[in-house]
């Protein structure tokens, strides 16, 4: 097992947009201390050119531990993190069944993100995408009747999910909606969810 010290954490300055928040959760969730580097493009340049020959992916967001290992990209990090800090499925279905919510998350923050760069599709966006994917996470989450969680445990899966539904209907998707308040209850969380900015604007990358 990997030795969770002197971490050093890197996404690029995007809020909590994009992929780089989970993993933010899951270390604070699991009281891990870490460096945060909020990353501004060049300075992700530059980074990427050194770290080439030690880290072939040269991707974020990326994680360096304290034995100067590194970890990254979003669904191996939270898999390795998951497995370090105790989050793990029990099971083989169950493990298969959270896999399942992890890349129907994934779907729904690669739409999200695509409106980064065509921020004109929101309309079409929040009427056909998002309902599509807040109703399979409803469906997800409502599987197991005990909830609020995926599972009757948590995992972190879960993590991934939350950092998905920030504006959801709370009479159309019940489920979603429990797991979402149990979410931002979480002790290791409450403080660091509340001082998310309450007006963060959409994230806009010009094309040309």
């Amino acid at each position: 097992m990997t030795v969770l010290t002197n971490l050093k954490y890197y996404y690029l300055n995007l809020g909590t947009q994009g992929r780089g928040e989970p993993s933010r959760l899951l270390l604070h969730d699991a009281n891990v201390s870490f460096e945060d580097n909020r990353l501004e493009f060049p300075e992700w340049m530059a980074l990427k050119s050194e770290l080439s020959k030690e880290y072939p992916a040269a991707a974020l967001p990326l994680l360096k531990t304290g034995d100067g290992e590194y970890y990254g990209l979003s669904g191996p990090l939270m898999r390795f993190l998951s497995h370090e800090l105790g989050y793990d499925a029990a099971g083989k279905k169950e493990t298969h069944f959270i896999d399942q919510i992890a890349d129907l998350s994934s779907d729904w923050l690669q739409d999200c993100i695509r409106l980064f760069f065509q921020p004109d599709q929101r309309d079409f966006h929040n009427k056909v995408f998002k309902p599509n994917h807040l109703g399979r996470m409803e469906s997800m989450y409502g599987y197991h009747a005990d909830g609020p969680y995926a599972l009757v445990s948590d995992t972190s899966k879960n993590i991934t999910t939350a950092t998905a539904t920030t504006t959801i209907d709370y009479k159309e998707n019940p489920n979603l909606s429990k797991f979402v308040q149990a979410f931002e209850d979480r002790k290791n969380l409450k403080e660091y969810i509340a001082a998310f900015p309450k007006d963060e604007q959409p994230i806009v990358i010009p094309l040309e």
